[in-house]
C-alpha cells in the first residue's frame, strides 16, 4: 500500500469519527464555580487576574518569563480572552496596540516585539498562527459588537494569508509558519499547531470557504501521519514535508521535539469539534502527571529536566472533557501565575467552551 493510499484510508477514518461539537464544555470546569459576567463566559475574577499579570494599560500583552516580549500570538490570545470576558475596552486596547506596533503594510503582523531592542521589531516576518488568531478574534468581535470594519479587516487578512502564507503541496494547501524561511527546494518545515482549526472555520465563513476547508483537511491529513512511537504516537512540534510527500524531523535539535508547541493541538481540535479518540488517548498517556517533562527529543528520546506543570494540567483538562470525562474545576488560585504567560493562557482557555460557540447577546 502506498503512502498516499494509507493517507486516504486514515483520512476517511478521521472523517467518520472526527466532527462533533463538544456542547457540554461550557457547563464544565471553572465556569460552573464562579458567577459569570452578564454577557461574557470568562469568570470576572480570572480575567481580572490575567489582565493584571499580562495586559499593560496600553494593550500590550506581555510574555512574562520570556524577557517581557510581546508577539502577535499573544495579542491574538488577549483579544479572544477579552471577547470571552465581554470586555470591549480591553479588546480595543489590545487591538489598537497591535495595529500601532506590529501591523505591516500588507495588513498582517510582525511576529515579535522586544521592549529592550531598537527597533523593537527587528524582524518583520509574520507568524501565521498569530495572524489567524487576530483575524478570528476580529470576526467574532465584529459580529458581537456590530463593527463591520473589523469583519472587513479580518476578511482582508484572510485573503493575504492564503496568498502569501499557504503553500500547495501533495497534502494540499499547507500553512507555512511564516511568509519567509520555511521552504527550501520544495522542502517545507511545518508546525502542526499552526492549524488553528476554529480560526480556519471562522475564516471560511467570511472568505473563500472551499480554500479554507482544503486547508483544514490538509492539516488533518498531515496530523494523521505525524505521530511518533517514541512518545506514544503523538505529533511533533515541527515536521518536515519533503517534495515526495515523505515526512521527517527537522535537522535543528530544538525543533525535533514534542513539547511546547504541540500542547495546543488538542485545544484547537476540541474547539473545532474534532475528536480523535486514539490521538487524545495517546496525549493523555504522555501527559500522565504534572511532572511530565516539558519536551521529548523525537530523534533520540532525550527528555527535558523540567516540567510545564500548569500547561500540562490545562492540556489534560481539555482532553478529558473532549473525551466526555468528568473533570473537577481547578481552584481560582491555580488559573493565573504572573510568571507564566503561556501556561496561564492555556489554563483560562481550558476552562471555556470553544470560542466559536454562540454567546448571549
Amino acid at each position: 500500500m502506498t503512502q498516499i493510499q494509507r493517507l486516504a484510508r486514515r483520512c476517511i477514518s478521521l472523517a467518520r469519527r472526527g466532527r462533533r461539537l463538544i456542547a457540554g464544555i461550557a457547563l464544565i470546569g471553572l465556569v460552573a464555580s464562579f458567577p459569570a459576567q452578564a454577557n461574557g463566559i470568562l469568570p470576572p475574577s480570572a480575567w481580572q487576574a490575567y489582565k493584571r499579570a499580562f495586559v499593560a494599560a496600553d494593550g500590550r500583552v506581555i510574555d512574562r518569563g520570556n524577557g517581557d516580549i510581546s508577539h502577535s500570538e499573544g495579542q491574538g490570545y488577549g483579544m479572544l480572552l477579552s471577547l470571552l470576558a465581554d470586555d470591549r475596552a480591553t479588546f480595543e486596547s489590545i487591538w489598537g496596540w497591535s495595529q500601532r506596533n506590529l501591523r505591516r503594510d500588507d495588513g498582517l503582523f510582525g511576529w515579535q516585539w522586544h521592549p529592550n531592542k531598537t527597533p523593537p521589531v527587528p524582524d518583520w516576518n509574520n507568524a501565521t498562527d498569530g495572524d489567524l488568531l487576530i483575524a478570528w478574534a476580529l470576526v467574532r468581535a465584529g459580529q458581537r459588537w456590530k463593527q463591520p470594519q473589523w469583519l472587513d479587516t479580518a476578511r482582508a487578512m484572510a485573503r493575504r494569508i492564503r496568498e502569501t502564507s499557504v503553500a500547495n503541496t501533495p497534502f494540499g494547501p499547507v500553512i507555512l509558519p511564516a511568509q519567509q524561511g520555511f521552504e527550501r527546494g520544495g522542502r517545507y518545515t511545518l508546525n502542526p499547531s499552526y492549524w488553528v482549526y476554529p480560526a480556519i472555520d471562522v475564516l471560511a465563513s467570511v472568505d473563500d470557504a472551499a480554500f479554507w476547508n482544503q486547508v483544514r483537511s490538509a492539516g488533518l491529513r498531515l496530523l494523521a501521519l505525524s505521530r511518533f512511537p517514541v512518545v506514544g504516537g503523538v505529533p511533533p512540534d515541527w515536521i518536515v514535508l519533503h517534495p515526495d510527500a515523505r515526512l521527517g524531523l527537522p535537522d535543528d535539535p530544538s525543533r525535533r521535539r514534542f513539547g511546547f508547541e504541540a500542547l495546543r493541538i488538542p485545544l484547537y481540535l476540541c474547539w473545532a469539534g474534532i475528536t480523535d479518540r486514539d490521538l487524545f488517548s495517546a496525549y493523555l498517556a504522555v501527559w500522565s502527571s504534572d511532572d511530565t517533562p516539558a519536551w521529548v527529543d523525537l530523534a533520540n528520546g532525550d527528555r527535558a529536566a523540567y516540567a510545564l506543570q500548569r500547561s500540562h494540567r490545562a492540556a489534560r483538562s481539555v482532553l478529558q472533557r473532549c473525551l466526555g470525562q468528568r473533570v473537577a474545576p481547578p481552584a481560582a488560585q491555580l488559573l493565573v501565575d504572573e510568571t507564566d504567560y503561556y501556561g496561564s493562557t492555556l489554563m483560562l482557555f481550558a476552562t471555556l467552551p470553544h470560542p466559536n460557540a454562540k454567546q448571549s447577546p
